[in-house]
């Protein structure tokens, strides 16, 4: 999804959730694929990956674009009013003032919007509260995205606290990110654990918008 600078906080909704559908759909066909041998583990491993980062990356772009609107006091039809308190003159300004003197803004940390949030918006709202409520499997789900971008000795660490989390345990064979979000769910009998993630974006980007 290429990154751009909305007017509107429909707008940037209605992008992502378009994006989450094509990637589901090539989700879906991707594993039929699998399931006839079409594929390899190896391969529909890989693909996993790579639908899961986009996703994310899809996310990270909606999340910017949302809380640059919030904090120009761009309004939701579904909101009560919003108070920034910037007083910037355009989306460009206000993520100038925001990002200040680093040399870029991170949207992958909750821990890191929510103090974003409580800077620069009242109360935070409406960025805090669905984020405070989700805290624990979007810090999971940043653990397996960051491991998947630089499976660094780090990223390996932290993506074994998920896998332990998960299981109970350390498994004898560490799985991949993708042999990972293959598994399961333990929310809904009917996902594995990549549909979760698509439902926690989505559910997520509803509660904000």
């Amino acid at each position: 999804m290429v990154l751009k600078n909305r007017t509107k906080i429909s707008a940037a909704y209605n992008s992502l959730i378009t994006e989450l559908k094509r990637l589901e759909k090539f989700d879906l066909d991707n594993q039929k694929k699998f399931l006839s041998k079409k594929l390899t583990k190896p391969q529909i491993e890989l693909l996993v990956e790579s639908i899961f980062f986009s996703a994310f990356r899809a996310y990270e772009g909606f999340i910017r674009e949302i809380f640059l609107l919030y904090c120009m006091e761009k309004q939701s039809p579904t909101k009560k009013k919003v108070v920034s308190y910037l007083k910037a003159k355009d989306f460009k300004h206000t993520e100038s003032l925001i990002k200040s003197s680093m040399s870029f803004l991170d949207w992958t940390s909750p821990d890191v919007v929510i103090e974003r949030a409580e800077l620069y918006l009242l109360e935070g709202y409406p960025i805090k509260l669905p984020y405070s409520a989700n805290l624990i499997p979007l810090r999971t789900y940043k653990k397996i995205r960051n491991h998947i971008a630089h499976n660094s000795v780090e990223s390996q660490a932290d993506f074994i606290k998920v896998v332990k989390a998960y299981n109970n345990t350390i498994p004898l064979k560490i799985p991949s990110p993708g042999e990972y979000l293959m598994l399961s769910s333990k929310q809904n009998k009917n996902n594995y654990l990549l549909l979760d993630f698509f439902d926690l974006l989505k559910k997520l980007a509803s509660d904000l918008t």
